[in-house]
């Protein structure tokens, strides 16, 4: 990775009544948008091996994506746009998005204090 490439993990997270096939379709979907932006790419994370004693996980974690992208203010203003469009008016959604080890949580609910918890994201990432 060159010191102007940025990942951002995305995690999206259903309410409990959601099923497997529901939330592959969802990170599917959130994919395809985002593959649109002009970011370097858009893959599913992988998942974790088994713990032993259980059933082997899929090759990729449902409902897990990593985005790599070149790190301007722009482009991760659109990324997190486009999830925060994505997910707008989804109850019982939200998603999380990790860069550098900062986390930030979007809800299907808009608000003054989330729209100030994007910003100040945004701005401490703002300068790579």
């Amino acid at each position: 990775m060159t010191r102007h490439e940025a990942l951002i993990g995305v995690a999206l997270c259903l309410d409990p009544a959601a099923d497997a096939a529901e939330l592959d379709e969802l990170t599917t979907k959130l994919r395809r948008q985002l593959i649109q932006l002009d970011v370097e790419s858009v893959r599913r994370a992988s998942a974790a091996p088994a713990p032993p004693g259980t059933r082997a996980a899929d090759a990729t974690a449902v409902g897990h994506l990593i985005v790599t992208l070149s790190q301007t203010p722009e482009l991760l203003a659109a990324v997190v746009g486009a999830v925060g469009a994505w997910l707008s008016g989804r109850r019982g959604r939200s998603v999380k998005l990790e860069m550098d080890g900062d986390v930030l949580e979007l809800s299907g609910i808009s608000s003054k204090q989330q729209d100030q918890l994007i910003d100040a994201w945004l701005s401490r990432h703002a300068n790579g």
